[in-house]
């Protein structure tokens, strides 16, 4: 039964998605696969060539630390924070999205936060100043 089974069944090819990053290793566009930690690429000449790299997402604003890129990146547990690009060397990480303003107070960075009823705010990142704008739907900001 399981034999007839298997005779008739039709066997399904996954196409993989091509990106414009060419290996490092021997030149063929990488191609998008998905492992257990999220997507990833890939070189589409396994197994001669096992070449793979992370697929990285950087933000608009600066690490306040050392003023390097910060990154977009995903915890153990599947929760999105940034980070900046220099670690081990530079140590910044964030829950909330920097921003590229400044707070108009103190001079800290300030992040993007939602508050209790949903909407956007920014918000200074220091604990004791802790100055708020909120941020119209447009882009635009309010008091």
């Amino acid at each position: 039964m399981l034999h007839l089974a298997e005779a008739q069944i039709e066997k399904v090819e996954v196409k993989d998605d091509i990106s414009e990053v060419a290996c490092d290793k021997c030149g063929a566009m990488m191609v998008y696969k998905v492992g257990r930690f999220g997507k990833f690429l890939a070189c589409p000449n396994f197994p001669e060539c096992r070449n793979t790299k992370p697929i990285v997402h950087y933000i608009k604003a600066a690490c306040p630390k050392c003023g390097s890129r910060l990154m977009e990146k995903i915890s153990r547990k599947n929760r999105k924070f940034y980070g900046c690009e220099k670690y081990p060397g530079c140590d910044f990480v964030s829950w909330e999205m920097p921003i590229t303003d400044q707070c108009p107070q103190c001079g800290s960075y300030m992040v993007e936060k939602r508050d209790k009823r949903g909407e956007r705010i920014h918000l200074c990142a220091s604990e004791t100043c802790r100055f708020r704008q909120r941020v119209k739907d447009h882009g635009e900001i309010g008091e």
